[in-house]
């Protein structure tokens, strides 16, 4: 009896084989997609998150002034948030300016004016520091001029920056990000003058 041989089988181990093949690259191919696209949505969505945080949480400044003839400013802010007090211990601010090639710089929170009556109050109240800003409320506080190497220091104050014809940078950093920045420029260094 003869035996005859049939290639039928083979043909179908080989379409096997690629199908197989086929599968697999698709799938490590919807993997590579899947994850680009989970990136892509994560990075989205921390920078909407950020984005709304410094959107939602800001300082705006609505004046200032020469406190005193020495190195004091008064400003008037007005704290706007989606409904987030914060306590002013928490928001800082930085006073800096340059002359002569040599930089200064003071920092301290919204609660820490050394030579004030109170630190931060409500406009329309007498001076005494609150203890948490509410959205929507203007309020007043003091900052003293100096350095953080020498607190007593007149550096960058009204009458310092006013007398060597330079600009100070004021700028206040909210907790969840929010930086609101002004340059201070004194043309009248007596009290109650308006600092531009």
């Amino acid at each position: 009896m003869k035996q005859e041989y049939d290639d039928n089988a083979q043909y179908g181990i080989g379409l096997m084989i690629v199908f197989m093949a086929c599968v697999i690259v698709a799938a490590i191919t919807s993997a590579v997609i899947i994850h680009a696209v989970e990136n892509l949505a994560q990075q989205t969505q921390h920078t909407a998150h950020d984005a709304s945080k410094e959107s939602a949480t800001q300082m705006i400044i609505l004046n200032a002034w020469v406190e005193d003839w020495y190195d004091d400013y008064l400003f008037m802010i007005e704290y706007q948030s989606m409904g987030k007090e914060v306590d002013p211990a928490d928001v800082d601010w930085i006073l800096s300016c340059e002359h002569n090639g040599n930089f200064y710089y003071k920092s301290g929170s919204l609660d820490s004016w050394q030579s004030g009556t109170g630190s931060i109050w409500e406009v329309g109240k007498q001076p005494s520091s609150v203890s948490s800003l509410e959205s929507g409320k203007r309020y007043f506080f003091g900052i003293d001029g100096g350095t953080n190497a020498q607190p007593n220091g007149a550096h960058c104050g009204p009458n310092w920056i006013e007398s060597r014809g330079i600009t100070a940078t004021f700028m206040i950093n909210m907790p969840d990000g929010g930086v609101t920045t002004q340059i201070l420029q004194v043309t009248d260094p007596t009290i109650g003058a308006s600092v531009t």
